[in-house]
């Protein structure tokens, strides 16, 4: 899931990263590939508030626009560790390449659905039966409506699916009779009911709640790094722990941090819309792998498996490595 503007798409794709924080004495200098949009704004807070510094560690943070490329880059060490989606990391181990999940890096799903005004009292995904729904095919959020579909008893079969982009959901809506539904995430979804083309039926919390899920974007690495510095591991995840901390008890300068980035991007995004993106769900809980990431990733493996997107079901207890989250919470309290 991801959103830009042609400058910030442009800043991603480009591979820009952050100039590194001044490095202390002896500092251990890792890469780490900062996913896009508002996920990442748990290594943004890290990086600005000095936590990596504190645990000796000098980071540069490369914005990618995918999670491929973040493994690309782990398999050519040109990296030491990647913010992933959990179903990017899953497909990865079943074809072979050695990965490890240390920690969250943020967690919570951003997809809802917008019904045009003429479905407005429509409320569930049995209620648009019949109707055409515009989704990004072979996103995460298509992921999680199929899912969703397959829990309510339905097939996807029961809907007219149109695969569109999600930024060009908002011109299409603004089209009469073009989508009865689309389901897409901010700051596109938030622009098509400030203009008045639709009402938000689903929220994003609604996904979670009804396909029990937690959606972690998860820290990975490779287990010849985990087993060669465990105490760097420990140091990012630690770095992030503190990160989490931060947003949740300082809201509002979390937010500001967040939009100066966005607006040295060149991206026209208001502070009001980017506090939705961060906090309409929790995305901040901790950088640990939490009782309801645990639910969520032998379901979605399961789910996998079950539709033929992976071969194979991984093995969590050699992929995930709670230990280094754990510690980073346990010495925050």
């Amino acid at each position: 899931m991801t959103w830009k503007t042609t400058a910030f798409g442009a800043l991603l794709a480009a591979g820009i990263g952050f100039a590194a924080l001044p490095a202390a004495a002896q500092a251990e200098k890792v890469a780490i590939s900062m996913a896009s949009g508002v996920n990442f704004v748990s290594s943004l807070v890290a990086h600005e508030k000095g936590f990596f510094k504190e645990q000796g560690i000098e980071a540069d943070l490369k914005p990618v626009p995918r999670g491929n490329i973040a493994i690309e880059a782990l398999a050519s060490k040109s990296i030491q560790f990647g913010e992933v989606a959990h179903v990017t990391f899953f497909s990865a181990v079943t074809k072979g390449i050695p990965l490890v999940a240390v920690g969250v890096g943020s967690r919570g799903f951003t997809g809802k659905m917008v019904a045009s005004n003429a479905n407005a009292d429509r409320k569930t995904l049995a209620d648009f039966k019949g109707k055409r729904i515009g989704i990004q095919v072979g996103t995460g959020v298509h992921g999680v409506f199929q899912m969703l579909v397959k829990k309510a008893g339905l097939k996807e079969t029961d809907f007219q699916i149109a695969n569109v982009r999600v930024t060009d959901m908002p011109t299409a809506m603004a089209s009469t009779g073009s989508f009865d539904a689309v389901v897409g995430w901010d700051p596109m979804m938030q622009r098509i009911v400030q203009a008045g083309n639709g009402k938000e039926v689903m929220s994003a919390r609604d996904f979670e709640q009804q396909a029990d899920i937690t959606y972690p974007l998860i820290l990975i690495t490779t287990p010849d790094y985990m087993a060669a510095k465990p105490k760097v591991v420990q140091g990012v995840v630690n770095a992030y722990a503190k990160a989490h901390k931060f947003i949740r008890e300082n809201q509002d300068a979390s937010v500001r941090i967040y939009t100066d980035y966005i607006k040295k991007t060149g991206a026209d995004l208001d502070e009001a819309t980017l506090r939705v993106m961060m906090f309409e769900v929790d995305k901040f809980g901790g950088a640990n792998f939490t009782d309801g990431d645990m639910r969520d990733m032998p379901g979605t493996v399961d789910f996998l498996a079950e539709t033929g997107q992976i071969g194979s079901k991984p093995d969590l207890a050699k992929i995930v490595d709670r230990s280094f989250g754990e510690k980073a919470e346990a010495a925050l309290k």
